[in-house]
């Protein structure tokens, strides 16, 4: 190591790292690559595989990418069986965000679709209001 220029040499110090690199460390997270934040992706209100939310409790996902027809897709497959993954059929399939519900569906999805707009909600409120007067006539 005696010829080796210093600017070669491995310097075990943490220090002399850049500093992007120390912040990482320290638990700051990467300034240039900000947490991405995952939204739930189901079909036809139902949880899928394929959702960014999706695990399994035995860790016994394979993502692959089939090719049918000329068009690519992707597929997950399981360790356990060596078979497409079950979906919510699964007794190890979960959710990141407890969505899961236990026939399938995802909860975020039916959340969506309940929600009701404020002029529908003053027209019911309205409606029962009328009915009240009208009966204490």
């Amino acid at each position: 190591m005696g010829n080796t220029p210093s600017k070669f040499r491995r310097n075990s110090s943490r220090e002399t790292r850049p500093r992007e690199f120390r912040d990482r460390d320290r638990g700051y997270g990467d300034k240039r690559f900000p947490k991405k934040e995952f939204k739930p992706m189901p079909i036809n209100g139902m949880c899928t595989p394929l959702c960014p939310l999706f695990q399994c409790t035995q860790r016994a996902m394979i993502f692959q990418q089939k090719i049918q027809k000329g068009i690519r897709q992707r597929v997950i497959y399981c360790r356990l069986t060596g078979t497409e993954c079950a979906g919510h059929e699964c007794r190890y399939a979960s959710c990141k965000l407890n969505a899961l519900l236990p026939d399938g569906r995802c909860a975020k999805a039916y959340e969506r679709r309940v929600e009701i707009s404020d002029e529908v909600l003053f027209r019911e409120m309205k409606m029962v209001e009328d009915i009240d007067i009208n009966e204490t006539l």
